[in-house]
């Protein structure tokens, strides 16, 4: 064969091929990715003789804070690691009578705040009026 049919032929082929892939595209693999897991939280809150007690599933890394307002209905002073939870489901903690809303996880008294406190898997947290 002579050499000028082979170079058109090889234009030809790569000029064809070009378009091919122009007009069908190379399909791009994509993996979802789960960024978050989810951890299983019971919630107690003890309003005076009433106890709710709510099962949740919450993302990992979440606090107490987070978990209780996915689950009641709040009011607090301040945001985040300085939330102080001032009502619950209504229930509001008096000043008058010195009480507060102190919180539990898994039977003791937590040593940090609401906010701070990252739950873990299974964690029970509690909440209830206790005076000072």
């Amino acid at each position: 064969m002579n050499k000028k049919f082979l170079a058109s032929l090889l234009f030809i082929l790569l000029i064809g091929t070009t378009g091919y892939f122009q007009f069908f595209p190379k399909k791009e693999v994509t993996k979802k990715i789960k960024l978050s897991r989810s951890i299983t939280v019971k919630q107690i809150v003890r309003v005076d003789l009433k106890i709710s007690e709510k099962k949740e599933q919450i993302v990992v890394g979440s606090t107490a804070l987070q978990a209780l307002y996915k689950t009641h209905k709040i009011q607090s002073k301040g945001l985040g690691a300085n939330a102080f939870i001032t009502a619950i489901d209504g229930r509001i903690a008096s000043d008058e009578k010195r009480e507060f809303w102190a919180f539990y996880v898994n039977g003791k008294q937590a040593d940090v705040g609401a906010g701070t406190y990252v739950v873990k898997n299974n964690d029970t947290i509690e909440w209830k009026i206790e005076t000072y």
